[in-house]
């Protein structure tokens, strides 16, 4: 009965009872390898017949910035990680496949920073200025189907600074070539949603077909939809598009008991759209979606497919670490897998659009998603940035607020084109900390970004992250009352209560507060320095200005407050904290040589600290207990030292070396650790934690040598050839060494390595290298096989250390 069931499936599928032929004959190719790249400015570049032989060769995604020397000399400054930017140029020749009579050509590029201008054979197509948004141009009419066939896109990123984070510089997205038929399907111009009534869902189809023939055609527009491993929907509907024109469309089709995309469930259904005449298919686009419903309330928050669920979010920026702003789908991967694993269950995408392959991961793996446009709108932001001395200063930028006028609807209208179909994505943001949501302009900018939202999608509310409340700056209340849900940027809560009492129909997100470990690096401990100290870094730093600003910013209280003042008001729907993962520049409070920011409770290699373990203890079900700090201070001995602990147990006891210290109850509202006071001793640090009554976990921390030797793991590996190895340290006991610093160094077979790094925001070492210090006792290589279908090696050796290790993937 399956294999009668399976022929039944494939004879539908492939459109055999309706006599279609279903072979495609448009083709999308990624074009990646082999581009040329020159970091000047060529003005004659663009000629078809430019001598580009002398050329870098580079293959994309390619951040060119992320492999050059950090320099204090550099005019990015800290904002953008002290790395060089400039103007550089890339020239790509096209190896096009024959062309059927009629079939248009489109280059289409996910990104490019910035102020992308693109030339096909000398033929000038366009410009785009912002670097983060995703355009097309077609290339039919400029194109030699039989000859020689060159793309030169200049990028222009010398006016610095630019911006409040390092952006990246180059293509540092991926570029297809879209070939389609004359009667095709606009990029961009479907649209999906769903809408569920008891137990079945209707998939509903709006999309736009282009007719580029002086003739009428009459065609079919069909929708299939693969329900199961042998179940198939579809409908059709027949269409004439007039001559040299578009016609929009509509089609659905039915699911009975559907399986909704849940998080711990991300269940996606391929949605194939057909373009069909007499036997010939004409066009073919597949496109994912998930069930689900949105529900925003006043009173009781959020609630996904009917059940209440509290926002536990972090923000997020573009970037990849030591990849720069070329991430590729793997780095997205392991992104998403360390933050679920923490229990985060949405992210803000800080401050623009990210790439379609992030929403893609999102999607799959179940992570719910606000998407955010823009960090400026008119108005041009001054960055706080601190001196060499710690003196804090406004840095001028140059960012968007200067083609705001002009590009802000085109921009919009293209991100939330691109974007809409994506069922991760819940709310859309029209902007970060906008100066003009304190003045009446931001009331009609406002309106008009939200109402371009609701025009082009309105399935999903729109936000906008206003930031000013309590701080004596508050926002424009007019401006305010237009977002459909307001974006609460560092309130307190009695600035929640307030506006809940003042606007009691007004529904509620925190779009950006403290995260429980902000301005700390990974396994940096001072504990012998007081407590205001002890998780500060050790930098030669005498101005007021950094000192005033640290001391106002405690090691871990204010972000656990911050959390416990949304969880007490179901009218909040939740909080995204800034940031779940470290990044390259806003290097806020230190200066050189400090090139990433330390918000983060997940450095820049992708290593939790311990910051990490207090969300983890909130927002998920397993047993967590977790104490720092280490237990390697020799020449301390017999001095005070505070043990800290996060745990959602009920009791936790610590332990030195078999003599307790006591149990402390877990209070899971406290705004603080739990806390012992102690004297050290070297030996064992032992933590109990107990359920009911009973032992549930116990943590132990030694005393231990130092590092002989490494121990790597293999922890994300992706089909497109990237592997992350995670790297320890360990003494001659094969304990975790957590104060190791050694020179590590990599030598790979059949791969090539991509990155390195080990968590350290000060470190000027580069991240593109066959060497690494770890940095308290880890270190992060990322490589790319050089032949898929082989096994690659790494080799990690280090001077004093007993063995080598190799590693294969």
């Amino acid at each position: 009965m399956k294999n009668i069931l399976y022929v039944l499936y494939f004879l539908i599928s492939c459109g055999v009872f309706g006599q279609k032929k279903t072979t495609k004959t448009t083709k999308t190719i990624k074009i990646s390898t082999d581009w040329k790249f020159i970091q000047k400015d060529i003005p004659a570049a663009e000629k078809i017949d430019y001598n580009d032989t002398s050329w870098e060769s580079v293959n994309l995604p390619h951040d060119w910035s992320i492999s050059k020397p950090f320099s204090k000399e550099n005019p990015s400054f800290s904002r953008g990680a002290w790395l060089p930017a400039g103007v550089s140029y890339y020239r790509k020749s096209l190896d096009l496949p024959t062309l059927k009579e009629g079939q248009k050509v489109f280059i289409y590029f996910e990104g490019a920073y910035r102020n992308a201008e693109v030339w096909c054979n000398g033929n000038y197509l366009g410009k785009r200025p912002s670097g983060y948004t995703s355009f097309e141009y077609e290339i039919t009419d400029c194109i030699q189907p039989d000859g020689k066939n060159i793309i030169t896109v200049k990028l222009d990123n010398a006016s610095q600074p630019h911006s409040r984070w390092y952006s990246g510089n180059g293509i540092y997205r991926d570029v297809f070539l879209n070939i389609k038929n004359a009667v095709y399907i606009p990029t961009w111009s479907t649209k999906i949603t769903s809408k569920i009534i008891d137990n079945k869902a209707e998939i509903q189809v709006t999309s736009i077909l282009k007719n580029t023939t002086n003739t009428p055609q009459q065609v079919s527009f069909e929708t299939h939809v693969k329900t199961g491993k042998y179940g198939i929907v579809s409908n059709a509907v027949s269409v004439t598009i007039p001559a040299n024109s578009e016609k929009a469309v509509k089609n659905a089709v039915t699911i009975n008991n559907p399986t909704y995309w849940e998080l711990n469930n991300p269940r996606l259904y391929n949605v194939e759209n057909y373009v069909f005449q007499s036997k010939k298919t004409l066009a073919h686009e597949q496109i994912p979606t998930g069930i689900r419903s949105l529900r925003f309330d006043t009173n009781e928050g959020f609630f996904l497919n009917g059940k209440a669920l509290k926002i536990q979010g972090v923000c997020l920026h573009h970037g990849a670490g030591p990849l720069g702003a070329a991430a590729r789908k793997t780095s997205y991967q392991r992104q998403i897998r360390k933050l679920k694993e923490m229990g985060v269950n949405a992210v803000r995408t800080a401050h623009n659009p990210f790439a379609s392959a992030f929403l893609h991961t999102c999607d799959e793996m179940g992570m719910l998603v606000m998407n955010e446009a823009f960090d400026e709108w008119g108005v041009a932001k001054h960055p706080a940035t601190f001196r060499e001395n710690g003196a804090k200063i406004p840095l001028p930028i140059d960012y968007y607020a200067s083609i705001f006028n002009e590009w802000s609807d085109r921009d919009m209208t293209d991100f939330v084109l691109r974007d809409r179909n994506h069922p991760s994505v819940f709310m859309w943001s029209i902007g970060n900390e906008i100066e003009q949501m304190h003045d009446e302009s931001g009331v009609v900018i406002a309106k008009r970004l939200q109402d371009l939202v609701h025009q082009l999608d309105g399935t999903r509310p729109a936000t906008c992250g206003v930031n000013g409340y309590g701080w004596n700056k508050w926002p424009h209340e007019p401006a305010v009352s237009v977002m459909d849900i307001p974006g609460y940027n560092y309130a307190d809560p009695e600035d929640y209560d307030k506006e809940h009492q003042d606007f009691p129909d007004r529904k509620m997100i925190v779009t950006e507060h403290n995260s429980a470990q902000a301005f700390t690096a990974r396994g940096e401990y001072y504990p012998f320095k007081g407590d205001s100290l002890a998780f500060q870094v050790d930098l030669p730093i005498e101005h007021p200005n950094t000192k005033r600003f640290l001391k106002n910013r405690r090691a871990f209280n204010h972000g656990m407050e911050a959390w416990r003042d949304v969880v007490k008001r179901t009218f909040v729907m939740g909080s995204f904290i800034w940031t779940g993962w470290d990044y390259l520049g806003e290097t806020i409070p230190y200066p050189w040589p400090a090139r990433s920011s330390s918000f983060g409770v997940i450095d820049l290699a992708g290593f939790p600290k311990d910051g990490y373990y207090y969300y983890e203890s909130q927002w998920t079900k397993k047993p967590v207990l977790h104490i720092f700090p280490h237990w390697n201070w020799k020449g301390n001995e017999g001095k005070p030292i505070k043990v800290y602990g996060f745990s959602n147990l009920d009791k936790v006891e610590l332990i030195i070396n078999g003599q307790s210290l006591g149990k402390k109850s877990v209070d899971m509202m406290a705004g603080h650790p739990l806390e012992w006071q102690a004297i050290y001793q070297s030996g064992q640090l032992k933590a109990i934690g107990y359920k009911n009554g009973q032992v549930v976990l116990e943590k132990i921390i030694e005393t231990t040598g130092v590092a002989t030797k490494s121990k790597s793991k293999v922890t994300d590996q992706g089909n497109d050839g990237i592997a992350y190895v995670e790297i320890e340290l360990l003494d001659e006991k094969s304990r975790y060494v957590p104060t190791a610093n050694n020179l590590l160094k990599f030598e790979a077979k059949n791969a090539e390595i991509i990155g390195v790094a080990n968590g350290n925001n000060r470190s000027i070492e580069p991240f593109v290298a066959n060497y690494r210090k770890a940095f308290n006792g880890k270190a992060l290589v990322v490589l790319k096989k050089s032949k898929l279908n082989r096994k690659a090696w790494l080799k990690i050796t280090s001077e004093g250390f007993s063995t080598e290790e190799k590693i294969s993937f």
